[in-house]
Order: C-alpha cells, then sequence, then structure tokens
C-alpha cells in the first residue's frame, strides 16, 4: 500500500451501524479514495447500490480504481456533499455517511498547504468553491482575522496572533506554511506552540472551506433523502463538528 494512501477510521463499526439492508441504496457524501465505500459494498449483495461523492478530484479518482471491482454497483459524482439533494432528485437512500475533515493522502500533498509540517503554499482548499487563505492573510484586518482564528480554532491566543500577522505583511505577504507557522510560534512564546499552530491551521482551513455551513446544510438535507428506518452515520473529528451533528441530532430526535 502506498504510504500515502488515506485508511478510513472506524471501518468496521460504520459498516455494522450503517447497512441494514444488504441489497439496499447507499451514499457515500464524502467518498475519498473509497475505503468506507469498499467496506460498505463488501457487507452488501449484488443488489446493493452505492453512490459515492467527493468534491477532490484527485481523491475521487483513486476511489474510482479502488472500486473497479463492484463495475455498475458504485456510481461516482465530483461535487459537494452538501449539494446531496440534486445528486439523489427522487431517490432515498438506506444509509448515508459522512466522514468530515481531512485525509491523509490531502495533508501528505505538498501541494496542498494544509499541513504544518512541510513548507508549502497557503492553499489549504478541498474544492473549487475554496477562499484565499492567502488572500485572507494578507488583507483581512486584524479583528477579523482575529475573530476566525477564534470562532473556528477556539484559539485564546487569537488577538495576539492576528495583531502579529498584520504587523509580518508589512513586510512581506504571508504565502506559505512556515511563514504562518513562525508567526504563530512567536506569538506563543514559551512552551509548546504545536496546539497553537494546529488550531489556526484549523480555522483558516474550515473559514477557506466553509465546513460549518457546509455541514449544516448537508445534515439538514440527508435526513430528508433516507428511506424509513434509514440511516445517517456521520464522523465528526473537532469540538466545532461534533457539537454541531450532536446538536442536530439531539434536535431530530426531539421531533
Amino acid at each position: 500500500m502506498d504510504s500515502k494512501e488515506h485508511i478510513p477510521v472506524l471501518v468496521d463499526k460504520v459498516v455494522e451501524l450503517l447497512v441494514n439492508e444488504p441489497r439496499g441504496f447507499y451514499v457515500d457524501a464524502t467518498a475519498g479514495t473509497g475505503g468506507h465505500s469498499e467496506a460498505i459494498l463488501g457487507a452488501g449483495t449484488d443488489k446493493m447500490r452505492l453512490l459515492c461523492i467527493d468534491c477532490d478530484s484527485m481523491a475521487l479518482e483513486k476511489a474510482r480504481v479502488r472500486l473497479k471491482p463492484f463495475g455498475e454497483r458504485v456510481t461516482f459524482i465530483h461535487g459537494y456533499y452538501n449539494d446531496i439533494d440534486r445528486y439523489l432528485a427522487d431517490r432515498r437512500a438506506d444509509g448515508i455517511l459522512a466522514d468530515l475533515g481531512l485525509s491523509s493522502l490531502q495533508l501528505a500533498d505538498e501541494k496542498r498547504g494544509f499541513s504544518y509540517m512541510v513548507d508549502a503554499r497557503l492553499d489549504m482548499s478541498m474544492g473549487e468553491r475554496a477562499r484565499s487563505v492567502i488572500e485572507l492573510l494578507n488583507r483581512a484586518g486584524e479583528r477579523e482575522l482575529a475573530e476566525i482564528i477564534k470562532r473556528y480554532g477556539e484559539e485564546r491566543r487569537a488577538r495576539r496572533i492576528a495583531k502579529n500577522i498584520v504587523k509580518e505583511r508589512k513586510g512581506r505577504p504571508i504565502e506559505t506554511t512556515f511563514e504562518l507557522r513562525s508567526i504563530v510560534e512567536r506569538s506563543i512564546g514559551g512552551g509548546n506552540p504545536i496546539p497553537s499552530i494546529s488550531r489556526v491551521f484549523q480555522a483558516l482551513r474550515i473559514w477557506a472551506n466553509g465546513e460549518l455551513d457546509n455541514l449544516n446544510e448537508f445534515l439538514r438535507k440527508a435526513v430528508e433523502y433516507l428511506n424509513p428506518g434509514g440511516r445517517l452515520a456521520v464522523l465528526s473529528y473537532h469540538s466545532l463538528e461534533d457539537r454541531m451533528v450532536k446538536r442536530f441530532f439531539k434536535d431530530e430526535q426531539k421531533g
């Protein structure tokens, strides 16, 4: 296996909780390279059908190769999971899966600028709709930067970091991951800077890709496209996503 290949999490648990109709129709709304999709299809009969959606064309191409043995049982759409209503139209699913956040494939791609461990251009784009992180860092006001870092990264030193970003860009534009990492490190002072660096990168990635807005839209739409008894499974990785998903399911239970 390629060392950069994404390994999906909780595969067995996802299949156990999601697949209750082995001949049904399922949606992997964030298919990535197809790890969960492969397991879902493997748990069904030849009658099972799966729709794979992903906004990352590179990942989706890997999924096509991985899932080729399943032939016509699987269909691929290059698009955003929050547009699920457009792709399903009048169809209803027995199960819908969304695995949120970054894949190891995206983190390992030096051209994407997601990782603070590799010096690269600050892209952070998951798809064509993404906003420019470089433009934000070099044009936004100090208050706006602080609000984004605080809101999406839950970083308590957001104001200090934003102030230093504005100060630093007066000398030259901030365009790379290591330039941003250095600013955060100097803003923190003593102690381990990695947690703060991670939170700042998270904040900028969420802002650039509209992740929370997309998630909210997806959740509202997905439940409307389930068959009676159908299941919606969401894998979340940070507290902002987690709180949103739990609140949504709690509200749905209240009816």
